[in-house]
């Protein structure tokens, strides 16, 4: 077989593959639409639950918001859990109790054999927990007031979790190049997972908003199986909530439910968020890791593309046909995504950041798989 023959063999491969990821596209984009945004004023019980380990720098701001929410004390209470700090976080906690007797305070001093130390954290929070539902949010999430309202609002007898947008605060300051193509690529992972809800299959969240009754909990057995591994308290959880019961998961837009949280600030950070973002490919459902197979490769052969110029033959059709329809493609999912989680910020970056995430999904689907990441100073 001649060297013409096999660039020929892995063009019609791309361009196959640039047709079905468009018609995939094409199929989330329809579950856009069917996102919630209210749907009713009853009020329930609510434990909003954030794990915190030397977070003092971020634990008086997460709290001010907590404390700001436009809900009724009487049904609402906040449980932070301080995880083995060796800063203030404990005693700033306990500062804002003295004036909030809603909040709660759960130490934990040591790790826990078999568990991991936040899904350990955020266990011992449910476990004590007197609200029906448990919101959870990070230390660096700043909700809307109305954050715990419009959540509350979507649970019915038959939505026992509801997750929501997690955009990255950038009001504060100039926010810097990498910065803007950081929350357009993050809005991108939003997307995936409202558009995912909306077709009935949802496949991904993120810790920083969501929230489920304590009985989904309760009748899952907490973390089950994932319980000692060092990422999923989120998306793994709610693929048993999907698979393992008959409870229906729903995505909320819109601009008051969001909950902000911080950009990575350094290259060491984002490396190892990201790779553990990228960690998960295979404790999916096999369908599913099937799927984020056939997309690395997709960009695989789109990075690879240019190396067959050098052959001094003419494939520069085929390779502008396929990274033209998946940019159409890309960008019109993006844009609905846009308008309906309402954050339009940054999206004449489309550009520059789909040229960029092409490197990018390579680089960490492949170093997920060969490195282990660290969890920060969360360990």
């Amino acid at each position: 077989m001649t060297l013409s023959t096999l660039i020929e063999i892995f063009f019609l491969i791309l361009i196959s593959l640039t047709i079905l990821y468009s018609a995939g596209i094409y199929y989330l984009k329809r579950g856009l639409r069917k996102t919630i945004q209210k749907s009713s004023e009853h009020l329930l019980s609510v434990s909003i639950v954030v794990s915190m380990h030397n977070e003092e720098k971020n634990v008086s701001e997460c709290l001010d918001k907590l404390v700001a929410q436009d809900y009724p004390e009487n049904e609402l209470e906040i449980i932070i859990v301080n995880d083995r700090s060796t800063d203030r976080t404990e005693n700033i906690i306990n500062d804002y109790i003295e004036n909030y007797p809603f909040i709660r305070l759960i130490t934990i001093q040591e790790i826990h054999d078999g568990f991991t130390p936040k899904k350990y954290a955020i266990d011992q929070a449910i476990q004590s927990a007197k609200g029906g539902i448990i919101l959870l949010t990070d230390a660096d999430g700043r909700p809307t007031p109305q954050w715990v309202r419009q959540i509350v609002s979507c649970f019915t007898d038959e939505i026992g979790m509801v997750i929501g947008y997690a955009p990255y605060k950038t009001d504060l300051a100039p926010p810097s190049f990498s910065t803007r193509l950081l929350s357009l690529e993050y809005l991108s992972h939003a997307a995936v997972a409202a558009a995912s809800c909306g077709i009935g299959y949802p496949i991904t969240c993120v810790g920083t908003n969501m929230a489920y009754l304590k009985s989904v909990y309760q009748q899952l057995g907490g973390f089950g199986i994932y319980k000692n591994l060092h990422t999923g308290d989120d998306d793994l959880f709610l693929q048993r909530v999907r698979d393992e019961t008959a409870w229906k998961i729903a995505y909320v837009s819109g601009r008051k439910s969001h909950v902000y949280n911080a950009s990575p600030d350094r290259w060491q950070f984002f490396f190892q968020q990201r790779t553990r973002y990228a960690s998960k490919g295979f404790k999916y459902p096999q369908h599913v890791t099937l799927i984020l197979i056939l997309f690395y490769l997709l960009n695989l052969f789109l990075l690879i593309s240019p190396l067959t110029f050098i052959t001094g033959n003419n494939y520069l059709l085929p390779f502008l046909a396929a990274l033209s329809l998946k940019a159409v493609s890309d960008y019109g999912f993006l844009k609905t995504a846009a308008s309906v989680l309402e954050d339009k910020r940054y999206l004449d970056l489309f550009p520059v950041a789909f040229i960029l995430h092409i490197p990018y999904v390579v680089f960490f689907g492949l170093i997920a798989q060969i490195k282990r990441f660290r969890w920060g100073d969360y360990s």
